[in-house]
């Protein structure tokens, strides 16, 4: 599946695996989109095209070592891992994308 020149794949490639939270629904790495077997929604999708755009303004590299250090930077505050994922810009930005409704 193609959609804003993403590729959506339903299932993790093997190397990613043992990187993920036993929670993740969904990771974006650049074009390339990983879902969940059930879980592909349109509003999860709207959050993950959100994060291929970030990826490409910033490029790659850039945007995952900002998302890392926002990340790590939230938990050096205090914060729970949920808290600290949702505290992070891009992410609040993806679930801003996600509760908006289509037109």
């Amino acid at each position: 599946m193609r959609s804003a020149g993403a590729i959506v794949r339903v299932g993790y490639p093997w190397w990613l695996r043992p990187f993920l939270h036993r929670r993740t629904i969904a990771i974006t790495l650049g074009r390339r989109i990983y879902v969940a077997a059930g879980h592909a929604t349109d509003a999860l999708l709207r959050h993950e095209l959100v994060h291929v755009r970030q990826a490409e303004q910033l490029g790659v590299p850039r945007f995952l070592w900002r998302y890392a250090a926002e990340y790590i930077r939230n938990r050096r505050r205090g914060m729970a891992h949920d808290d600290a994922y949702r505290a992070i810009s891009f992410e609040a930005e993806a679930f801003a994308a996600e509760r908006e409704q289509p037109v």
